[in-house]
C-alpha cells in the first residue's frame, strides 16, 4: 500500500516510519506518537512524500517471513519479493535484510514491535495471541539463526503505540500465562501489553536500555490514533522500517 503524510525516525542508516491515516497537527511537536525517551535516541521528521510500504496478510499467527536478496520466504516458501504481494501474505513478523524495501505491521490496538541492528531490521505484530503462542521467542530465534549470533546486544527494540493497561480489559484466563503482565482491580483484570513485551524481550537477552517504547495508549487517544476497541474503527496505523 502507498502512505503518504507519516513520521520518520532515523539512526545512522536505519529508519523508522510511522503512518496513521488523517494525520493532523494535533499530532506534533509535544504530541509526538513516540516516548520521550526514545526522543532521547532519535528526532522525529514529518514527511508528506508517498512512499510504498509492504504489508502482511495479519492473522495473530507467529509465522515470522525473511526478506534477502530479493526474495521472501515464509513458511518455507519462497517468491520474489513484491509490493504487489503486499496484504495477500500471510504472516505477523519479518526479518528484513535488504536495503531499500520499506515492510511494516498495521494496527488499531496490537503493540507493533519494531527493530533496529547493524545486520537486519524487522517487526512483529504482537497481540495477545500472538504473544501467548510465542511470537516474540520464535522471531527472535529464527533471528539469531539466520545471523549466527549468540546476543542481541546490538538490536534495539521500539513498541510503538498500543492500547494499554488502562483500556484493556481481559478475562481472567490471562492470569494463566501473563499474570506479571496483569492488573486486577476488584472482579477485572487488565492486560500491560508493553510490559509483558519488554520483560519478554529482557528474558530473551535485550538489555532494557536497548528497550523503547511510546507511552500513548491507542483506545485513549482515539480518534487521533486508531482503536478497534474504543470505536471498531477499521483504519490503521503503519509502524514501518527500511535502510538507506
Amino acid at each position: 500500500m502507498k502512505v503518504k503524510d507519516f513520521y520518520k525516525y532515523t539512526i545512522g542508516n536505519y529508519n523508522l516510519g510511522f503512518f496513521v491515516p488523517n494525520l493532523n497537527d494535533d499530532l506534533s511537536d509535544e504530541f509526538q506518537l513516540i516516548n520521550l525517551s526514545m526522543t532521547k535516541l532519535i528526532k522525529p521528521e514529518r514527511i508528506s512524500d508517498e512512499v510504498e510500504v509492504f504489508r502482511f496478510k495479519q492473522v495473530h499467527g507467529v509465522d515470522v517471513a525473511i526478506i534477502k536478496d530479493g526474495k521472501i520466504t515464509l513458511r518455507d516458501e519462497e517468491r520474489e519479493f513484491s509490493y504487489s504481494l503486499s496484504g495477500e501474505l500471510e504472516g505477523d513478523a519479518f526479518i528484513l535484510f535488504d536495503k531499500g524495501s520499506r515492510v511494516g505491521i498495521s494496527t488499531a490496538d496490537c503493540a507493533p514491535l519494531m527493530f533496529f541492528s547493524p545486520y537486519a531490521l524487522g517487526g512483529m505484530h504482537c497481540g495477545w495471541r500472538g504473544l501467548k503462542g510465542g511470537i516474540i521467542a520464535k522471531t527472535i530465534e529464527i533471528l539469531k539463526s539466520n545471523l549466527g549470533l549468540g546476543s542481541l546486544k546490538d538490536f534495539v527494540f521500539f513498541i510503538m503505540p498500543c492500547i494499554h493497561v488502562c483500556c484493556y480489559e481481559v478475562g481472567k484466563e490471562f492470569l494463566e500465562w501473563a499474570k506479571d503482565s496483569c492488573y486486577v482491580k476488584g472482579d477485572k483484570v487488565f492486560f500491560d501489553i508493553p510490559k509483558f513485551i519488554n520483560d519478554e524481550l529482557i528474558k530473551l537477552g535485550v538489555s532494557e536500555d536497548n528497550i523503547f517504547y511510546s507511552p500513548l495508549c491507542t483506545s485513549c487517544s482515539s480518534p487521533n490514533l486508531p482503536s478497534y476497541r474504543a470505536t471498531k474503527t477499521e483504519e490503521r496505523m503503519i509502524s514501518f522500517v527500511w535502510s538507506d
